[in-house]
């Protein structure tokens, strides 16, 4: 019974061991812009970093949902692209080809494939988004395919009547571009793509939130109910093109 008994601690030690491998690098503080609270995090596997951006804004649910995933919207044109398609879509998922001109270095493109998580009509509003291989839109010569992009939109009323924004953004340029020259960008990209949504809904672009609503340096975010402290759906952990 004793060896039996001896055997426990270290068959515990045993699960627990892949368990804790599994588990995300912490988020750390990045620094405001513009009311914009910026986390970033290690991704095991990659030099490149995943970035968090958070505010809250007095914005409808229902409007900034429809602002990150508006079913047939604005396929066609945006300045950010040389080539966008929309290959195929249903009520809640998208998937697209995107090709875009990135200054000094080779062209990107991509499949993209969009999902609405959760709806505005759930009382909160989830999309994630990531890259996916598609036979139908093979590597094109010249043009450098992007190995990874992947995250995740969260939204959710607070008590106070404002809305609790989370994106989150991973991506790896491909091509060779170093990360610490890649850095910079990608953390600016997602920030002014965050402002753009905003902006598109309606709201003020630049906001000094509350101190009740978006933590102080060296401390971490907490969003309301109903809205996962860490992405469930980035769990599965983009710069030049950070937008779903």
């Amino acid at each position: 019974m004793r060896q039996a008994s001896a055997l426990v601690p270290a068959m515990l030690c045993a699960w627990a061991m892949p368990a804790m491998a599994d588990t995300a690098p912490e988020w750390r503080p990045d620094g405001m812009s513009d009311g914009l609270w910026v986390e970033r995090r290690e991704v095991r596997g990659s030099s490149y970093d995943e970035f968090r951006v958070i505010t809250a804004r007095s914005l409808d649910l229902s409007r900034f949902c429809d602002a990150i995933f508006a079913k047939g919207r604005d396929v066609q044109s945006s300045v950010h692209f040389k080539k966008r398609e929309l290959l195929r879509e249903t009520g809640t998922e998208r998937w697209m080809y995107e090709q875009i001109a990135v200054p000094w270095v080779s062209d990107r493109d991509y499949v993209m494939h969009t999902k609405l998580e959760a709806p505005a009509s759930s009382g909160r509003c989830e999309v994630s988004f990531a890259t996916e291989n598609d036979p139908s839109r093979p590597p094109v010569p010249g043009v450098v395919r992007i190995p990874a992009i992947r995250g995740h939109w969260a939204a959710a009323p607070m008590a106070d009547g404002r809305l609790w924004i989370d994106y989150e953004i991973f991506s790896d340029p491909g091509g060779g571009i170093p990360a610490f020259l890649a850095r910079g960008g990608q953390r600016s990209a997602a920030v002014d793509f965050v402002k753009s949504v905003i902006a598109r809904v309606g709201g003020p672009v630049a906001c000094a939130p509350a101190s009740a609503s978006l933590p102080s340096a060296g401390t971490a975010a907490a969003p309301p109910a109903g809205v996962p402290a860490q992405s469930e759906h980035a769990a599965a952990d983009r710069g030049a093109d950070p937008r779903p």
